[in-house]
């Protein structure tokens, strides 16, 4: 079947997948081989090495979990290998996806004999870059020629919208799926759906509280009973078949508790493994709803302050918001339910879960499908010699009963004809009687354009008749198309991130900000970090990208880098050379990269490696243990200070239990890469509410300190002889880039604001001739330091005359090029300085200034340094600069 537009919309989710495709004004959802709408996203591989999909596979992932595989979905744009024991088969999470789209292709097929090619495959809002691109590649490795991704918030919300026709309204979709969690305020306005604020975690699902029944009921209890030496998640290659079965029985009971009246239930497994001492082990447990909702009690919290913290991004309460739609499978448990209810604890928002929560993402990805169109070069494909085609220009599904359509007629790649007295016409034979646009002439070139007539509430098919000067009827192609007038209208894609390039002194230089409409493209000027040398092996010019809403580089996921090679640069790059990145993203929130480096007149394309990296244990739990001892410090100055802000960041932090559930991950991540992704994920969030706290704390003594350097730069801009007018125009912005940052309570921008402040005070005062003559001085005294004695000395006797003549500019070169010859004496210096730190007055500053002069060190910048040093000598002597 030749279709026009995409149809099918594909749900490829954690724990179940599902496919769809809006027939009209009604959307199905296509039932499998067993007569179900979702498939298992499981993978099995059998005896005879046949790979096998669905609720066969998932169940063979309980008896047989060294040939099975579930959960994929969660490794997606890792480096991750999962491996069948039977054969050595080795298959990427982007593979074994395929195998479930092939599934669901086959689905469609077997039910309406239509191979598709193409699809709309939905994602989550908080998945990565590289978990995009690899659901991207999966759709290829399973046939689909043609892919779009969408946020699984936007088609959830499309579904919702394609049912009941509202405007002017806001609506926040809570997604708690298998594997991620995603709250999106979608805006309905003027027939348009937007999402207009987002937040979300890509390790936070029904997953983690399947986990949680395991390994903190199920394996005490059973440990209380048998001997099973080093029994957990950490150790897979012993207990990995048991921990499964434990696994999948915990989530088959926390389902049976999500059903209405039920309060407890049995789990029975008549042989999980065998004792150290070899007999076989039988479980038992009675899991009860109170326990359940205890261990629930975290993440949901979690999810209700992702939830909270995303309406307060967008100045909205709770009562702004219409109703707030449930979708996942989670969303069923009826204590999730009352919490997110209640107005007190949870957000108290009417809740709409009128359209199945499981399969509500796949029928409003099959609606945003409805409304895509088929490219056009497949109609061109299709045309015969003597045929003429037509490239329409419409909308497929929204509310406009009289849509205009617009569009060009052509008569073949390549042959250019005039269509002056071509005329063409629409026919809509549904309306009774049949509704005629009338025959609308044709310009010289094929254009024309005009407004239709349709039905609400219904698809309109609408025939096509192109005819000649003399009024003969001319074959074209296509010679029909369909619009259906439903639902609220077309769907604006966002960034849920923004996206940026982290810089070598932890800052980001943002791309696009979290919230711009894509597709878009950016080119942002840069400079090198680091010399680069022509050939050397190994050597890399890198930009790391980063994709998260904090201006601390480090709190941002690292997302890919940007790698140009020393092998493939013509000449040397020099440190501070000039980089222009370009970053292009497209609709599915995938990029493309061009990097110019104008000293080598040469262009880079494509060169951004998109890769999440696998966390390493020993990192995480060394970063576990420098956030509890942060959390202890925190803890004791909120307490004494009694700070509101710092202690409700401080009870967040215990009310959703994250230093327990990070333990209980670093412990497990030894053997479990999923556990290790969750974990940094956690300790993403503990160690940015961290930040939040102890911004909280320090904010009285920054604004302090804001307005006292402000008054010490104003000084010294407006006393100084040495003064420039472009200064005080600095000054000015950055005097008012400071209030701005204290008016909104922004830390790390007002952080920025002071280096500004304090960066142009010590380039005006270091344009005084008195510091350079000092230094002059001591590099007199330090004359067998140099490492060119000869040129030393030509460079003293052009310093002297520059001080006899007065001239200020050469003394300046002279002075910085003995610098350079004086390094190593300057590093030893710093490196004495940096020794010294703990007896400095300011320790924040020292520690921003120990920071640029490493790097100065590293750049070989001796100018740099020297000023470094001379900063920290003030600091040292008790002199704040």
């Amino acid at each position: 079947m030749n279709r026009q537009t995409i149809d099918h919309g594909i749900d490829l989710g954690t724990t179940n997948s599902e496919v769809a495709r809006l027939n009209g004004t009604a959307i199905e959802v296509f039932r499998n081989a067993e007569g179900f709408e979702y498939t298992p996203s499981a993978v099995w591989e059998d005896k005879q090495g046949r790979l096998v999909v669905g609720r066969l596979a998932k169940e063979w992932h309980e008896r047989d979990p060294a040939n099975a595989f579930i959960e994929f979905k969660r490794h997606m744009g890792t480096s991750h290998q999962y491996t069948f024991a039977r054969t050595g088969r080795k298959m990427t999470p982007e593979e074994l996806s395929a195998e479930v789209l092939k599934a669901l292709r086959a689905d469609v097929e077997r039910r309406t004999a239509e191979a598709i090619t193409a699809a709309v495959v939905t994602v989550p809002a908080d998945f990565d870059l590289p978990a995009c691109e690899a659901t991207k590649r999966a759709a290829g490795l399973a046939g689909l020629q043609h892919c779009l991704l969408l946020q699984e918030p936007v088609a959830a919300a499309q579904a919702y919208s394609f049912e009941k026709e509202e405007d002017k309204t806001f609506w926040l979709v809570h997604d708690y799926g298998g594997g991620t969690f995603d709250a999106a305020i979608v805006q309905v306005r003027d027939g348009l759906i937007q999402v207009v604020g987002h937040g979300g975690d890509n390790q936070l699902g029904g997953k983690n509280l399947d986990w949680a029944i395991v390994e903190q009921l199920f394996i005490p209890a059973l440990l209380k009973q048998r001997a099973l030496s080093d029994f957990g998640r950490h150790n897979p290659a012993r207990w990995g078949g048991a921990i499964a079965k434990l696994k999948i029985q915990a989530e088959e009971a926390k389902i049976r508790l999500s059903a209405p009246g039920v309060e407890s239930t049995e789990v029975q497994i008549d042989f999980l493994c065998k004792d150290d001492r070899g007999e076989p082990v039988e479980f038992s447990f009675e899991l009860k709803r109170s326990e359940l909702q205890r261990l629930a009690g975290p993440f949901i919290r979690r999810t209700l302050h992702i939830c909270k913290e995303t309406l307060a991004g967008r100045r909205l309460a709770p009562g702004n918001i219409a109703k707030l739609i449930l979708v996942g499978g989670p969303t069923l448990m009826p204590f999730l339910r009352e919490q997110l209810k209640d107005p007190a604890e949870g957000l108290g928002i009417p809740l709409e879960f009128n359209v199945d929560p499981l399969t509500v993402v796949a029928r409003g990805a099959a609606v945003f499908a409805a409304t895509q169109r088929v490219h056009d070069e497949h109609w061109a494909a299709q045309v015969r010699p003597g045929q003429y085609t037509v490239k329409l220009d419409y909308t497929p599904v929204g509310p406009d009963t009289e849509p205009p359509v617009a569009g060009v007629v052509s008569a073949g790649e390549g042959v250019e004809q005039d269509f002056t007295g071509f005329t063409i016409e629409f026919i809509n034979p549904d309306i009774r009687p049949p509704w005629r646009s009338g025959k609308i002439g044709l310009g010289p070139k094929g254009n024309f354009m005009t407004s239709l007539s349709a039905e609400k509430g219904k698809a309109n098919t609408f025939q096509i008749e192109l005819r000649d000067p003399t009024g003969a009827l001319q074959e074209l192609s296509p010679t029909s198309f369909q619009i259906t007038v439903k639902g609220v209208g077309a769907v604006q894609i966002t960034l849920p991130h923004a996206l940026g390039v982290a810089l070598a002194n932890n800052e980001v230089v943002q791309f696009f900000d979290k919230g711009t409409v894509i597709p878009a493209r950016k080119r942002r000027d840069l400079h090198t970090a680091l010399a680069l040398q022509r050939g050397q092996s190994g050597q890399f010019l890198r930009v790391p990208v980063v994709e998260g809403n904090k201006s601390r580089a480090d709190r941002n996921r690292i997302v890919g880098t940007l790698l140009i090679p020393a092998e493939k640069i013509a000449r040397d790059v020099p440190a501070g050379s000039d980089i222009e990145v370009t970053i292009e993203i497209d609709q599915s929130r995938l990029i493309r990269t061009k990097a110019f480096i104008p000293i080598l007149e040469e262009e880079f394309e494509d060169v951004l490696k998109l890769e999440s990296a696998v966390p390493d244990a020993k990192q995480l739990a060394e970063r576990l243990r420098r956030a509890k001892d942060r959390l202890k410090t925190t803890r004791q100055k909120a307490d004494a200070a009694q700070d509101p802000r710092a202690l409700e960041l401080l009870r967040q932090i215990d009310s959703e239990c994250m230093v327990p559930e990070a333990e209980r991950l670093v412990t497990a991540a030894a053997g479990d890469s999923d556990a290790a992704r969750q974990c940094l994920n956690l300790l993403n969030s503990l160690e940015s509410t961290l930040d939040d706290a102890e911004d909280a704390l320090e904010w009285p003594t920054l604004v302090a300190e804001a307005e006292k350097v402000l008054e010490e730069t104003r000084r010294a801009v407006e006393t100084s002889q040495h003064a420039t007018a472009e200064d005080k125009r600095e000054f000015a912005a950055l005097e008012r880039e400071t209030h701005e940052a204290i008016e909104h309570h922004v830390p790390d921008l007002l952080r920025r604001r002071l280096e500004g402040l304090r960066g142009l005070r010590a380039e005006v005062a270091l344009r005084d001739p008195g510091p350079w003559l000092c230094v002059l001085d001591e590099l007199k005294a330090n004359r067998a330091a140099m490492s060119d004695p000869a040129l030393a000395e030509r460079l003293f006797a052009q310093a002297d005359r520059a001080v006899q003549n007065n001239d200020f500019a050469v003394l300046r070169a002279a002075v910085v090029q003995l610098l350079r010859l004086s390094g190593e004496r300057l590093k030893k210096q710093f490196d004495d300085l940096k020794a010294a730190r703990a007896r400095m007055t300011d320790q924040a500053r020292a520690a921003a200034l120990i920071a640029a002069g490493d790097q100065a060190a590293a750049q070989n910048n001796m100018a740099e340094l020297t000023r470094t040093i001379h900063q920290l000598k003030q600091l040292l002597s008790g002199v704040i600069v």
